[in-house]
């Protein structure tokens, strides 16, 4: 059972049981994407999501070291999206979203290319229509304003940093990431 407590914004999260993270994992795996299929559709590490469960048979309470943005895509891979924000996506028109970047910015990993600069621009910046600003982002999942901005520039973001964005703007990234198999995934709705 995962508490309510992990499922929050960043700034009134606690950090979960080992336990609660082996809980969304076998989840996944009970719909056919284990650790290697993870890792290949949405660019986690396979030891990393051994690491944040590490021993939970054994010592379930150990609280996890898996940091807050990688909790929250875990969690939407889990039929819980937008924890960073009391489960609702920002009001935007997500078609001038989908509008603003090329198909394969909606693909999972292995089709993804990443967005351009100047596609950033159109949704992330002050002034656009979305109102995602750097900051505002860097605030809600805890990342640092300088290495964001570098690597949008760049067009180095991490692939889960993406994800999240596009979670936050309303789309559905189990459905994005995760289409290999029959209706939704859905953790128990009476987390604890």
């Amino acid at each position: 059972m995962i508490r309510d407590v992990t499922l929050a914004p960043a700034n009134q999260w606690k950090k979960p049981f080992v336990a609660e993270v082996a809980e969304i994992i076998n989840l996944l795996k009970e719909y056919g994407y284990d650790g290697a299929a993870l890792a290949k559709l949405t660019g986690l590490q396979e030891k990393k999501l051994s690491d944040w469960m590490s021993r939970y048979k054994r010592e379930p309470e150990n609280v996890s070291d898996i940091p807050y943005p990688c909790w929250c895509f875990l969690c939407a891979l889990a039929g819980r999206p937008n924890i960073q924000n009391n489960g609702q996506p920002l009001e935007v028109d997500a078609r001038k979203v989908m509008r603003a970047f090329k198909p394969t910015a909606f693909k999972n990993k292995t089709a993804f290319e990443m967005p351009t600069e100047k596609e950033f621009k159109r949704v992330i910046g002050d002034n656009t229509f979305t109102g995602i600003t750097i900051e505002s982002l860097c605030e809600t999942f805890q990342w640092k304003p300088a290495q964001l901005a570098e690597s949008m520039v760049k067009g180095t973001l991490p692939f889960l940093n993406w994800c999240l964005i596009l979670m936050l703007c309303g789309f559905n990234i189990q459905k994005m990431l995760l289409n290999q198999h029959e209706g939704d995934i859905t953790l128990d709705e009476s987390a604890g």
